[in-house]
């Protein structure tokens, strides 16, 4: 039973890291920058640190090389390089060292550590053999009387030690990766991955007073051993959460936008583009992309219908509206926008309005009178937010007013 509730959990905590993993690897494939890759890399690690950990895929293992606590091996060094990815994130994050110079000699200083500690761990591992029946989660305390096992655990233990400290000095003080300064929207999600790494400390204290003991054969501290995973199974979630939360906000800001531009599409769109806007749920920047260049596109195109009189009609209208002679001029320049959209659209659903190639005929080039701004997609945004406001349905209203429902009479 107890067996049955451990694989769940550590399976559980895979598909976290695994689901957080890949979502990072996506999004590497379209955004430059080694920190992305790295983050990808050390979330896949920790998903195959839980897997191969729970119980019922250990003993699996075991039984398919015919060597019941191999396992553990690959645990252990997965474990290794997880702390060192997350030494080299601080390294690429921090604002000091990331410099070409200062990060190839921090690469120097640590590389051999921790190919070192590998390197020994994979030897005493070896040297250790085939031993005993297979022990989930306890092989250290298990057979720590053995001197290949102490030795393999004490390397283990010391070099993750090493590492965590290092990792975690990196993120604080005045100038450390806590306080980036060009990124303070990133604050709680380094403060998220610092506590993450932490945690690991109470993983190894435990780890560690448990395997000393056991060493000597006093098994009264096996327990610690087993509670050292639930830090472990803490700190993975807390990392999972920390380094996928800038991109789940970023994904849920697209998707948001996306929802927001639509009214705008629907504003801008021309006879004959009735094909389908790609879902937002699949691939949210591909989705906002996509209807940006597509709103931008029509817009280039519809600006030359622009009505002389809008500008001075939106701004007096704004004004009586509004009840202040103060401007706020990128509002009135997305109210402008709209209002213009919105006449052209008016004009475009009249009985006479021009279609096909007479329609483009008529498009002559304005754009250098009216660039559009560099922020596209914050003044897309402004303006689909302007596409129903009072003072602009009063402006088109006031250029092309609505066609009146036919009379009976003129029904017949």
């Amino acid at each position: 039973m107890l067996d049955a509730v451990l694989t769940g959990v550590n399976l559980f905590v895979a598909v976290v890291c695994a689901g957080a993993g890949i979502g990072k690897a996506v999004n590497a494939r379209s955004r430059p920058g080694l920190p992305l890759k790295i983050t990808a890399s050390v979330l896949l690690f920790a998903s195959a640190v839980y897997l191969l950990s729970a119980p019922a895929v250990y003993r699996a293992v075991g039984e398919a090389v015919s060597w019941p606590n191999v396992a553990s091996l690959p645990v252990s060094v997965f474990i290794l390089l997880c702390m060192g990815h997350a030494h080299l994130l601080t390294m690429l994050w921090h604002p000091r060292r990331r410099t070409a110079d200062a990060l190839r000699r921090s690469i120097a200083t640590w590389a051999p550590m921790y190919a070192v500690a590998v390197a020994a761990m994979v030897i005493l591992f070896v040297a250790a053999g085939p031993i005993g029946p297979a022990r989930p989660l306890t092989f250290a305390v298990a057979f720590a009387h053995l001197p290949w096992v102490l030795a393999f655990e004490l390397v283990f233990l010391t070099a993750l030690v090493v590492g965590i400290i290092a990792t975690v000095r990196q993120c604080r003080g005045p100038d450390g990766v806590i306080a980036l300064p060009e990124r303070p929207d990133l604050a709680h999600s380094l403060k998220l991955f610092a506590a993450a790494v932490a945690l690991d400390l109470a993983y190894v204290a435990g780890t560690a007073i448990a395997v000393i003991a056991a060493s000597r054969e006093d098994h009264r501290f096996d327990v610690l051993a087993a509670a050292a995973w639930v830090f472990a199974g803490g700190s993975a979630l807390v990392a999972s959460y920390g380094l996928a939360k800038p991109a789940l906000a970023a994904r849920a800001a697209d998707r948001r936008d996306h929802q927001a531009l639509i009214p705008l599409w629907e504003a801008v769109a021309l006879p004959g583009q009735a094909d389908p806007l790609p879902p937002s749920w699949l691939n949210s920047q591909f989705a906002l992309t996509h209807i940006v260049i597509r709103i931008l596109d029509n817009i280039r195109l519809l600006r030359p219908w622009t009505h002389h009189a809008i500008h001075d009609l939106v701004k007096a209208e704004y004004r009586m509206i509004t009840e202040t002679t103060a401007d706020d001029l990128e509002h009135l320049r997305a109210l402008e926008t709209a209002a213009a959209l919105q006449y052209e659209r008016r004009l475009r659903s009249a009985p006479d309005a021009p279609r096909g190639g007479e329609a483009a005929l008529r498009r002559a080039s304005a754009e250098a009178a009216h660039g559009l701004p560099t922020d596209e997609r914050g003044y897309l945004l402004r303006v689909a937010a302007c596409v129903d406001d009072p003072v602009v349905t009063a402006v088109v209203d006031r250029l092309a007013p609505p066609p009146s429902a036919p009379t009976p009479t003129e029904s017949l």
